[in-house]
């Protein structure tokens, strides 16, 4: 009987058994730990190729814009340069000379042989016809380089657009592949919990038997599994994520990236990763953010969210503060937390160290 993988297919033995003659129900195998951190390493390889792409949009953006404002230097200097020829020109014609009718038709045969000509003018102005010349080559050049830049532009976003839609899949698979895990641990504690209490049950019933004071109920095993984190620190996004060291990477308008991006579904709970106080934050740049006063003595900042969840004051570790979005200068293809640590409230330092062993 063949055999049809779920779209977990980042995690190698995640399929599903095609239903028996029967009718019954197939059976999904859920993954493994080892399984888990495999899905979890493809996701964050995802997440930095969309890192490396947002850095190569950045600089071809840096490069354009000063191909931009060289060529508009420039042209300001042709058109300049251009009247003065003009005013040779006229000056030549008027001595009888035609052949300064070349300016401004384009020819580049006719252009040298004017210029030849113009050389004699009487003004004695023929600095000018050179700098014109030096100017229109420089001019033609850097068009050049701009419309080749432009085009490769073209391509870098439809890379960026390419991993943004990587990094969606590989986030999908992931939150499925949790969800999987999750099921099984929590039927596995139901089950136990279930035996304990059959077994305390049956303590119960042996020692009536005999007259006896009957044992305590043994609680339920129950709730969810422990939020990610540990210590007296816990990870800001609290479900599927992935993330990079992309410190330090150049972003547009020229500026560097001073946070790690952590990827995640729209809508994903985000925490507060110390206890301190918690004010929101509205950025033209990041749009709705967070600022975190944490009562270990640092800042910790949030920015791109969808929303922020209303906790405003002293907060606990591991309150939601906001949710996962893509407000501000972020790409509605691509959620994300653009997150910083400011040790002491001073500038902030990489967070990769600290996500990557709490997250």
């Amino acid at each position: 009987m063949g055999r049809f993988c779920l779209a977990l297919g980042l995690v190698a033995g995640l399929c599903l058994v095609p239903a028996s003659a029967s009718g019954a129900a197939p059976a999904a195998k859920p993954p493994t730990p080892a399984q888990m951190a495999a899905a979890q390493k493809k996701a964050n390889a995802a997440a930095a190729r969309l890192a490396k792409a947002q850095t190569a949009l950045a600089t071809a953006q840096k490069e354009i814009a000063d191909l931009e404002s060289h060529t508009a230097s420039t042209r300001k200097v042709v058109d300049l340069l251009e009247g003065q020829v003009r005013e040779l020109a006229v000056a030549q014609y008027v001595q009888g000379n035609h052949a300064a009718t070349w300016v401004g038709h384009g020819d580049p045969g006719q252009a040298a042989r004017g210029r030849a000509m113009l050389r004699f003018v009487s003004l004695g102005r023929t600095d000018s016809v050179e700098g014109y010349q030096v100017a229109r080559v420089d001019l033609e050049q850097s068009q050049a380089a701009l419309d080749d830049r432009l085009a490769e532009r073209r391509t870098v976003v439809a890379g960026l657009r390419k991993e943004e839609a990587a990094v969606t899949a590989e986030l999908n698979k992931l939150a499925a592949a949790q969800k999987a895990y999750e099921a099984k641990v929590a039927a596995e504690k139901a089950a136990a919990a279930k035996a304990a209490a059959a077994e305390a049950a049956a303590s119960r019933r042996a020692r009536a038997s005999r007259n006896a004071a009957p044992a305590p109920l043994v609680p339920a095993i129950v709730g969810a599994l422990p939020v990610i984190g540990g210590g007296s620190w816990i990870c800001p996004v609290q479900g599927p994520h992935a993330f990079s060291d992309d410190w330090g990477d150049p972003r547009s308008g020229g500026r560097r990236h001073e946070g790690n991006d952590i990827m995640a579904s729209r809508g994903t709970p985000v925490v507060a990763s110390v206890a301190g106080t918690v004010k929101g934050h509205d950025s033209s740049l990041g749009g709705i953010s967070y600022y975190l006063t944490g009562e270990d003595g640092n800042t910790y900042f949030g920015t791109h969210l969808d929303r922020l969840s209303g906790a405003s004051g002293h907060v606990e570790a591991g309150t939601v503060v906001g949710y996962v979005g893509s407000s501000g200068n972020a790409s509605a293809s691509a959620p994300h937390l653009h997150f910083e640590i400011h040790p002491g409230g001073g500038r902030p330092v990489n967070p990769f160290a600290t996500l990557s062993r709490f997250c």
